[in-house]
C-alpha cells in the first residue's frame, strides 16, 4: 500500500494505540461513560468529504477560516464549505491519496500526498496552483506564510518552499529512528519562528525566513534495548501559548519550553501519541492510555485527571471557553469542564462498528469497520466547534446559550 510509511511496521499499530508496557499489557476500552448532560449542544450543520480515512491511520484535520471550512479525504476528495451554513461551495477530486493537511490562508489551500507531493489549491476555485515533489510522504499539516509553504515529511525533513515558484528556500534535515509510530506532528509558525517536532523526540525552533536553527531540545530520550522500547516520537500536536510551547512524546516527557531562549521551564514523565493543549492557566494532555490530564501551566503539577475514557483512543484535547473537547473511537465528541474534567455533554459524530470479544489479561480481539470514530482534534472558531470523523463526516456544533 503506497500510503504505508517505510519505517513503520503496520502490524504493530494496534499495540501502539491501545498502549503497551514492559509486560505487553493491553488496555481494554472503558464502557461509554454515562452521565446527565449539563449543557445543550446543537448540531449547526453536517456534510461529508469522500470516504474519509477509514482504517488508515491518518489525521486529516479540517481547516477553518473566517468564512470557509476546507476538508479532505484519503481518496483525494477536497471540499470547500460555508462556515455558517455548511453549504458546499466546490468539490474536487485530486485523483491521488491525500495524507497530509489541511491548511488554508493567503488565498490557497495546502495538502500533502502519499507520493511525496505538496499541493497548493486556489482558494476560490479549487484548481491546483502549485504541485511540487518534496521527497517523502507528507502526513503533517503544511504551514503557510505570505511567501512560504513549510512542509514536513516522514523522512525527517522540514522544507520551506516559495509559494509562487515551489523553489526550496531552506531545508532542515534530521535523522530519525528505524522504527517509528505512524504519524507526524505539524510545524507551527509564530512571528518569525517556526517550531517542528520529529520522530527522534526533538523539538526544533528556527528562523522562518532563513531556516537558521535557534535551538533544539530533546523532549524525550530513548530508553531500553529494543527498537520498540526506544520509540520516542513527538507525533502528537504541540501547543504554543504566548512565549511558551508545550510538547509531549511517546514513552517520554511532557515539557514546557521558553520559545525565545529554548530553556526548559519544567518537565514531567508522560507518554502520549495524541498531544497537548493549554488554556486558562492549565495544560491538558491525553496519555497513551487515553487518560486526560490537567496540569498547572506554571509548574506542571496535577490538577485533575479524567480516566473514564481510558482505552477509547481519545483525540488530542481542544480547550475553548470553559470546556475541553475530545473525540473517541466510537465517534463521540465530549464536552468536559476545564475546572474539574466533569462530563457536560456529548454528541455522536462518526460511525462505530467496533465489536469486542473474548478479552483476556493480555489480549483484545476487535473487529473494525473502515469508517470508525474521531481521530483528529476538534477545531474551534468563535463559538462553533468543527469536527471531522474518520468516516468523512464534517460537522459543526454550538453550545446553546441560556437566555
Amino acid at each position: 500500500m503506497v500510503f504505508l510509511r517505510a519505517v513503520f511496521i503496520s502490524l504493530l499499530l494496534p499495540l501502539f494505540v491501545w498502549g503497551c508496557s514492559s509486560k505487553d499489557e493491553v488496555v481494554p476500552p472503558s464502557p461509554t461513560p454515562q452521565f446527565k448532560s449539563q449543557i445543550t449542544v446543537k448540531k449547526v450543520w453536517t456534510s461529508r468529504v469522500g470516504t474519509g480515512v477509514g482504517e488508515v491511520y491518518l489525521s486529516l484535520t479540517p481547516a477553518v477560516t473566517e468564512r470557509w471550512v476546507y476538508a479532505a479525504a484519503l481518496d483525494g476528495d477536497v471540499i470547500k464549505l460555508d462556515r455558517e451554513t455548511g453549504k458546499k461551495v466546490w468539490s474536487i477530486d485530486l485523483d491521488r491519496e491525500v495524507t497530509g493537511g489541511v491548511s488554508a490562508g493567503y488565498g490557497v489551500v495546502a495538502l500533502g500526498t502519499a507520493n511525496g507531493e505538496i499541493l497548493l489549491l486556489n482558494e476560490e476555485s479549487g484548481e491546483i496552483q502549485l504541485e511540487k515533489h518534496v521527497g517523502g510522504q507528507v502526513m503533517s499539516v503544511p504551514a503557510l506564510t505570505a511567501e512560504l509553504v513549510i512542509v514536513q515529511t516522514t523522512d525527517g525533513r522540514l522544507q520551506a518552499l516559495n509559494r509562487e515558484s515551489g523553489n526550496v528556500v531552506w531545508l532542515y534535515d534530521t535523522s530519525i529512528p528505524i522504527l517509528t509510530l505512524r504519524g507526524e506532528s505539524s510545524p507551527v509558525v509564530s512571528g518569525g519562528a517556526t517550531l517542528a517536532g520529529f520522530a527522534n523526540g526533538k523539538l526544533v525552533a528556527m528562523d522562518t525566513n532563513t531556516g537558521f536553527v535557534a535551538w533544539e531540545r530533546a523532549v524525550g530520550e530513548p530508553k531500553g534495548r529494543s527498537d520498540l522500547e526506544r520509540l520516542i516520537d513527538l507525533d502528537g500536536r504541540f501547543w504554543l501559548a504566548g512565549k511558551v510551547v508545550y510538547a509531549v512524546t511517546y514513552q517520554g516527557n511532557l515539557v514546557a519550553i521558553d520559545v525565545p531562549s529554548g530553556r526548559v521551564l519544567w518537565k514531567r514523565a508522560m507518554s502520549s501519541y495524541a498531544g497537548v493543549a493549554a488554556a486558562l492557566g492549565n495544560v491538558y494532555a491525553v496519555d497513551q492510555d487515553s487518560v486526560l490530564h490537567a496540569m498547572d501551566a506554571i509548574g506542571g503539577t496535577d490538577l485533575w485527571r479524567q480516566d473514564k475514557l481510558k482505552g477509547r483512543i481519545v483525540s488530542a484535547p481542544t480547550p475553548y471557553d470553559r470546556y475541553v473537547l475530545v473525540g473517541d473511537f466510537s465517534g463521540y465528541l465530549y464536552w468536559m469542564s476545564q475546572s474539574d474534567g466533569e462530563f457536560l455533554a456529548r454528541v455522536k459524530v462518526g460511525v462505530n462498528r467496533y465489536q469486542y470479544a473474548n478479552y483476556k489479561a493480555a489480549s483484545l480481539r476487535r473487529v473494525t469497520d473502515p469508517a470508525d470514530g474521531i481521530r483528529v482534534e476538534p477545531v474551534v472558531y468563535d463559538d462553533t466547534v468543527y469536527v471531522q470523523g474518520n468516516s468523512g463526516e464534517v460537522a459543526a456544533y454550538r453550545v446553546v446559550k441560556k437566555s
